[in-house]
């Protein structure tokens, strides 16, 4: 009885240390909980092997039965049968487990589910008017890696900090105080730097502002504790896993409210059979401050969460959408109608969300597409513009080549709306991964391309493109104020080559860019001066568009 005591208490140890380890989802979709489940059956077999072993040799020698040498090797081939017979077992459930699996993703497969695969996604066909006029605010011209360049060159100025954590890659693109903005947390820059700061936790988060380039480390009063570089019970998936063991939850999100707090953001999912047919059931928003969580349905997610649906599922999604519209043997054999996304996604911002967008091209992969289609992360509301134009690649090459001679390489293109016609914006880059140029290509002809050098302001560059694309410089999407104010106090700061002055009067912050329009006025004001701006609210700051002395 002892024995059986101590092997189930093996067992539920070994069960113990791998869920701490390895925090599996305690569910049937799991595979990690299946594999953990074989594992420790296998285990619990092997110590019912020893004990049986072990009781026989109690019983012979109770029984004093002596033994010679060929009585021994009949034993050991006996124990040898049954150690197989055990392993046997061991693999036919092994093998029952992958056979169930198996039969279940056939079942629910795209053979069997051609509609319900192509209706994961509900989508409507709209103008592309649907898509807002170009505004400079809500659009993200600077990619994830020139945020992260800036965002290491911010970290790499903090000296009391840069030696004991490092920025995480992260870099999350959120819509935040009527901008776009990506922010990515510090981490902990491993197990030692870990041990030496755990008592105070993660400093901060760095955020960046997608169209200026300006880049701030914000210092939090209340530090991070758990956070995904942190261990043992600070650790956050092992914290998420044993407040929620049955939930099936993917990558955190690093996300902030619009007070500026930071939060985690995870999806919750389900599936339909055996991880067939993968649904968003809701999100778990997590404080990695306090490490406390709540789980939210869909319907109940704040509005200041922007990703709800991740960018790999909604391009399965979509996929699956343009594929099996009239059956799994027609996606297969005829082709006719059958649609795919191109080879990339970039960002915008729509009615205060982050909207996924990728143009959508036919299976015989030309250097065309046929349309755009636009997903909202948060809401998963689905829109498809039937346009034909270039691929996107397609006009990365052709902007490329306008600038062959300084062998720039160009970003994944942003879509913009100008005048109701579709245009791609794009950065051009050195082998630094700085950005030199920004380029225009007229996306119904993509070989007609406009390209500026990015040695003024990105606000001034754009509009000059656009104007001369368009004829004529776009429309703010703001509503602008004229105000008098006076310049209390006078601070410029040079953020991505560019200059910026701040003008504090009274509690009001005022922020412009020197340009050749305003630098007269600019670059010889004094504390003091009275001015006559106009300007537009964003977040807590008012961006000056005139001023006049």
């Amino acid at each position: 009885m002892k024995k059986i005591i101590r092997n189930i208490v093996i067992v539920l140890v070994a069960a113990g240390l791998w869920f701490y380890i390895f925090h599996p989802a305690i569910n049937i979709h799991s595979a990690e909980f299946w594999f953990m489940f074989l594992v420790i059956g296998g285990l619990a077999l092997f110590l019912h092997s020893i004990r049986a072993r072990q009781n026989e040799r109690i019983r012979a020698k109770k029984a004093g039965v002596k033994k010679n040498l060929w009585t021994k090797i009949q034993e050991f081939f006996e124990r040898m049968g049954q150690s197989f017979q055990h392993f046997g077992f061991v693999a036919l459930l092994v093998v029952a487990v992958l056979a169930i699996q198996g039969v279940s993703q056939v079942i629910f497969s795209p053979v069997f589910m051609a509609k319900k695969y192509a209706n994961r996604i509900q989508v409507t066909n709209v103008d592309f008017s649907e898509i807002p006029p170009y505004s400079f605010n809500k659009t993200a011209i600077i990619d994830r890696d020139s945020s992260q360049i800036l965002g290491d060159k911010v970290m790499g100025q903090m000296t009391d900090l840069v030696s004991q954590f490092t920025v995480s890659t992260e870099y999350s693109q959120i819509s935040y105080k009527e901008g776009t903005y990506r922010v990515t947390p510090l981490a902990y820059d491993g197990i030692i730097k870990y041990f030496r700061n755990r008592g105070e936790g993660i400093p901060g988060y760095i955020i960046v502002n997608t169209t200026t380039g300006e880049t701030q480390l914000v210092r939090l009063s209340e530090k991070m504790r758990y956070v995904p570089s942190a261990m043992f019970n600070e650790n956050f998936y092992r914290k998420l896993r044993f407040d929620h063991p049955f939930v099936i939850f993917g990558d955190p999100t690093f996300e902030i409210d619009e007070t500026g707090k930071p939060y985690y953001v995870c999806t919750t999912y389900t599936y339909q059979g055996y991880r067939s047919l993968r649904r968003v059931t809701g999100v778990i928003i997590f404080d990695p401050v306090t490490g406390s969580s709540e789980q939210y349905a869909l319907g109940e997610i704040p509005s200041w969460v922007d990703r709800v649906y991740p960018e790999d599922l909604v391009e399965n999604e979509l996929n699956d959408y343009g594929a099996y519209q009239k059956g799994f043997f027609n996606s297969v054999f005829a082709q006719e109608g059958v649609i795919k996304t191109s080879e990339g996604y970039n960002y915008l911002s729509k009615d205060g969300d982050i909207w996924l967008y990728t143009g959508m091209t036919s299976v015989s992969a030309d250097d065309s597409n046929v349309g755009f289609m636009m997903v909202d992360l948060r809401t998963h509301e689905a829109e498809f513009i039937a346009s034909s134009a270039a691929s996107e690649y397609a006009a990365m090459a052709s902007a490329e080549g306008e600038v062959l001679n300084y062998g720039y390489t160009a970003t994944f293109p942003v879509l913009v709306n100008i005048k109701d016609s579709p245009t791609y914006l794009l950065s051009l880059k050195d082998s630094a991964g700085l950005i030199k140029m920004y380029a225009m290509v007229d996306a119904q002809d993509y070989q007609q391309v406009y390209t500026i050098k990015a040695d003024k302001n990105a606000e001034s560059a754009i509009n000059d493109l656009i104007k001369e694309i368009s004829g004529s410089e776009p429309v703010p999407e703001v509503e602008t104020k004229t105000a008098v104010i006076t310049a209390d106090q006078i601070r410029s700061v040079i953020i991505g080559g560019n200059t910026y002055v701040y003008i504090l009067s009274g509690n009001d912050l005022y922020k412009t860019a020197v340009n050749e329009k305003n630098a007269g006025v600019i670059l010889f004001m004094q504390e003091g001066d009275e001015l006559t701006v106009n300007y537009y609210d964003s977040g807590n700051e008012k961006i000056i568009t005139d001023v006049k002395r």
